[in-house]
């Protein structure tokens, strides 16, 4: 929840001071925010002025803290911004309604609680305290105030497909997905990732919300680490919360099948890889993969994974062909078809910002021509996997030049040079390729650009270089024995090449 300032209205202890020698007047609140207790003045009646760690001492519980205002509300209660006459420090105090406090929910919120200080992650807001009412309830925890927005806030300020904002909130889910694999290797499931529940700070920071209804299992993650253990609850060791087969806990337009259904024992890693990718189909089109206009509609959705595809939903948005594809796999129906981890899911949205990611996929199988000599050129290829052989015609015989495997590209110097294809291309293996078209190239080097004149200049002056080794190349193939570098002349049809 995003902090606010509250300035206009007069702050309020939680639990009145009277008695206390902390002085929280107005005058006497700037020189206790710089770090300086305020005392208030003797009479010659009373003892001596107690020491600074005796007035400290006297601040117990609710006490302790003054009410700077309500910065967010939830179904169990509410947040409130606090300062901590201890600390000397601004916190965030999430406050459980009275009528929860010796029930059910009272018990989540103490797990909550438990849950989250034992979550020891910088992107995992940390739990400072935890107070208990005088019948031993839980009545509050204080925890880190961070001052930003939701990822609801930002995905809300403007199209989140502008190039530069994608790759932000890319960036932001790069540190979720690092709380989140880490909270698996403790053997907790957050269960309701959502954009609501991500918080980005002022300054770059990020922090995953709300653990309130996470479960504990112990094959949540593999607590490989000798300095690692498990998260416990209430003093106790838990394979399992309390939860009963058939409870639906979470939020549905988010939730993984598995969860809609109520099956909690087959809740795991898997379905917060499910939760990453219902926020991924958020920030690609603006909305969550469950809509409905009443909730049992989302949950029969939910239910059986009926996620929409993305080009359907997109509208008019330009959706990266390879984050679309991450996407879409984190949220597929059946845990064993996504991500296994939130490891593997980030390593596929490492790979998506190091470039090429908006880049469509094409797949060609053994055999196929992928570009042809002479043709005009319109794209160039990036290989993903498999194996190319490049080749020119010689008097009907095809004159093998090089083969080419996955990172290699081929067909820029014609798409730069806006000259015809120099050699032919075809598919030794499956070869899948990144289709780079000229309107993708001018887009990546920014059109008209001093990079780009480079590119091409360079790009011309190889395709000299090209052509004088090419002829080499040829006339020592017609002087060697026949066959040695030659191919019967096969189907031209196909694409093109450099």
């Amino acid at each position: 929840m995003s902090s606010t300032e509250d300035s206009g209205k007069p702050q309020q202890t939680l639990t009145s001071p009277e008695d206390l020698h902390v002085t929280l007047s107005t005058k006497h609140e700037g020189a206790l925010r710089g770090g300086t207790v305020a005392a208030t003045k003797h009479s010659p009646e009373t003892p001596a002025m107690q020491s600074p760690i005796s007035q400290v001492a006297s601040l117990n519980g609710a006490e302790r803290f003054v009410d700077e205002g309500e910065v967010g509300r939830g179904g169990m209660g509410t947040v409130r911004r606090v300062l901590d006459r201890i600390i000397l420090r601004d916190a965030a105090m999430k406050v459980i309604d009275e009528s929860f406090a010796s029930s059910e929910m009272g018990g989540r919120f103490l797990e909550e609680a438990q849950i989250t200080g034992q979550l020891d992650h910088p992107n995992i807001v940390p739990v400072y305290d935890i107070g208990l009412g005088e019948d031993g309830t839980p009545r509050f925890f204080t925890m880190k105030l961070v001052r930003g927005h939701t990822l609801t806030d930002l995905l809300n300020e403007g199209s989140s497909l502008e190039r530069t904002r994608l790759e932000r909130v890319v960036s932001v889910l790069l540190k979720v997905c690092d709380a989140v694999a880490f909270a698996h290797s403790r053997g907790v499931v957050h269960r309701d990732l959502k954009p609501d529940n991500i918080m980005v700070g002022s300054y770059g920071q990020v922090y995953v919300m709300d653990w309130g209804i996470a479960k504990i299992s112990r094959s949540a993650g593999s607590l490989d680490d000798h300095d690692t253990r498990p998260v416990v609850v209430a003093g106790r060791k838990k394979e399992e919360l309390e939860d009963e087969d058939g409870r639906v806990i979470g939020t549905i337009a988010y939730m993984s099948p598995e969860q809609a259904r109520g099956d909690v024992h087959e809740v795991d890693a898997r379905s917060d890889v499910f939760g990453l990718g219902a926020i991924l189909y958020q920030v690609l089109t603006g909305g969550p993969p469950y809509r409905g206009e009443r909730s049992f509609q989302v949950l029969i959705k939910a239910r059986e994974g009926q996620v929409p595809p993305l080009e359907e939903v997109a509208g008019e948005r330009e959706v990266p062909p390879q984050l679309a594809a991450i996407t879409m796999r984190a949220l597929a129906r059946r845990p064993e078809d996504r991500y296994q981890t939130v490891e593997a899911l980030k390593l596929e949205l490492e790979d998506f910002l190091r470039g090429g990611g908006w880049f469509p996929v094409q797949a060609f199988e053994a055999g196929d021509m992928i570009v042809a000599e002479g043709d005009a050129a319109d794209a160039a290829y990036i290989i993903v996997e498999g194996t190319c052989e490049v080749f020119k015609e010689d008097d009907g015989e095809w004159v093998t030049l090089r083969e080419m495997g996955p990172g290699e590209v081929f067909g820029e110097t014609a798409v730069f040079t806006q000259m015809p294809r120099t050699a032919s291309v075809r598919a030794l293996t499956r070869v899948v390729t990144k289709v780079v078209t000229r309107e993708s190239l001018e887009r990546e080097l920014g059109r008209n650009t001093w990079m780009a004149a480079f590119v091409k200049a360079l790009a011309e002056r190889f395709v000299d270089v090209d052509s004088r080794y090419t002829k080499k190349l040829t006339e020592e193939s017609r002087s060697s024995k026949p066959g040695s570098s030659r191919l019967a002349v096969g189907s031209s049809h196909g694409n093109d090449d450099d």
